[in-house]
């Protein structure tokens, strides 16, 4: 029992080894961003890992007197030096690449010429090796996925296309005698078909294992970062750039969700907030310093959300937000403390000033089961701001409280907008989607 668990905790130390080597080895490169002659650099490296690799295997079956009967000697020397040269010739590459590595016409035509030279290459091994073996197949189909998720498809496709052309026409005239089909292992005498049969079923295995290997873990890298970045894409369309908030769209959308999935019992409080006189802080400090406080409201709503809360930008000075099952003393708590470290905030202009700044907030708290739309959620939630700024500013009002500050405009309701009246400048014109 005792071996048993300690084989068992050494499989899961090895699997936890392997797992975060293969992350920070390859899963944290971000592929995606190196300039194609970064790229044109990779393919090579692993052409000349790959051609080590079969020059290896060349060296033993030479070596080993049992396997050597079933080649044909002459084509394997000359296997031999195609595959040296392709060494050779990728490693002049690689370092011209490296030395032109920040040249334009580098960048433009290195990428081309490495991919044709590896199809060359390929279709080369690929000939000597049998134009319809398993081998062959796996760099035909499994090399142009890797290709075309590095370089653009004007460099890939065609020579693909070119490849799997030529490798038809030698399958072709392989097939029908015009010319020996694999012809590394044709022209031997082979008086044990089945010890013949085994050899080439070895060695094909060799030849289509690594590739195989290699094209899986790169596609992973390549597309799992295709992934992320289309996410960081999706995200980003969410977000106001300025205070990294989401902005009134992806607000908008968030509250249509919860009408749906919420249940009778659900309450949710919205609070609108608009820093006070603010365009004073624009007119007296500059842009810069109105820019550095809407960057630290952002960063103070964000360290105040719980998990399923949102916070966003409204536009202007104008910010949201909305609290998932908060009832309506929760609302006004959480808006009571929002606004007192608002009050706190303390920003230095670039002419070494401080800036201070002070904000009012409308809640509203409401059940959202069966409701049919959000401009009702939020007119209250902005009716609630207009009395609060109205009221003198710097101070939190719930929508409840409007019969007793303000009967006048509990008894209308306006239409909701942003644009308040009393505002201290015209915010944009931000239409509801």
């Amino acid at each position: 029992m005792g071996l048993k668990r300690n084989m068992k905790l050494l499989e899961l130390k090895l699997k936890e080894y392997f797992t975060s080597l293969y992350q920070r080895a390859l899963g944290s490169v971000i592929v995606m961003e190196w300039t194609r002659v970064q790229k044109s650099m990779f393919v090579l490296a692993l052409m000349i890992g790959l051609s080590f690799f079969f020059l290896f295997y060349i060296a033993i079956v030479f070596l080993d007197q049992e396997w050597r009967p079933y080649i044909n000697e002459p084509m394997f020397r000359i296997l031999g030096l195609q595959i040296v040269a392709t060494i050779a010739l990728s490693s002049v590459l690689m370092w011209c690449c490296f030395i032109w590595r920040n040249s334009l016409f580098a960048n433009q035509y290195m990428p081309f010429i490495v991919n044709a030279f590896y199809a060359v290459a390929m279709c080369a091994n690929g000939y000597m090796l049998g134009a319809m073996s398993p081998a062959t197949g796996i760099f035909l189909i499994g090399t142009p996925i890797i290709g075309l998720a590095l370089f653009p498809r004007i460099i890939v496709m065609p020579l693909t296309i070119l490849a799997m052309l030529i490798m038809m026409i030698l399958a072709y005239a392989g097939t029908v005698g015009w010319i020996p089909y694999a012809p590394a292992f044709n022209g031997v005498e082979r008086t044990d078909l089945q010890q013949s049969s085994i050899f080439y079923f070895y060695t094909q295995l060799y030849f289509m294992l690594p590739p195989s290997l290699i094209i899986m873990v790169l596609s992973d890298v390549i597309f799992k970062q295709w992934h992320e970045r289309g996410r960081e894409v999706t995200l980003l369309s969410q977000l106001d750039s300025l205070t990294n908030l989401y902005n009134r769209r992806t607000v908008n959308e968030h509250l249509e969700r919860l009408l749906k999935m919420s249940t009778e019992a659900d309450r949710i409080s919205i609070l609108l907030l608009d820093l006070d006189f603010f365009k004073q802080v624009n007119d007296t400090h500059g842009h810069m310093a109105g820019d550095d406080v809407l960057r630290e409201v952002g960063h103070l709503l964000q360290s105040t959300m719980r998990k399923n809360d949102l916070a966003g930008r409204f536009g202007g000075e104008e910010f949201i937000v909305v609290l998932y099952r908060s009832a309506h003393e929760i609302g006004m708590s959480v808006a009571e403390r929002i606004r007192a470290r608002i009050a706190e905030i303390r920003v230095t202009s670039p002419a070494g000033k401080v800036v201070h700044v002070t904000a009012s907030v409308g809640v509203s708290t409401f059940s959202p089961f069966g409701m049919t739309g959000i401009d009702q959620i939020l007119s209250q939630a902005d009716q609630a701001l207009y009395t609060a700024k109205d009221a003198g500013r710097n101070q939190v009002v719930h929508y409840d409280q409007l019969s007793v500050l303000n009967p006048v405009l509990a008894d209308h309701s306006p239409n909701f907008s942003l644009d308040h009246a009393d505002h201290e400048h015209q915010a944009p014109n931000l239409a509801r989607p």
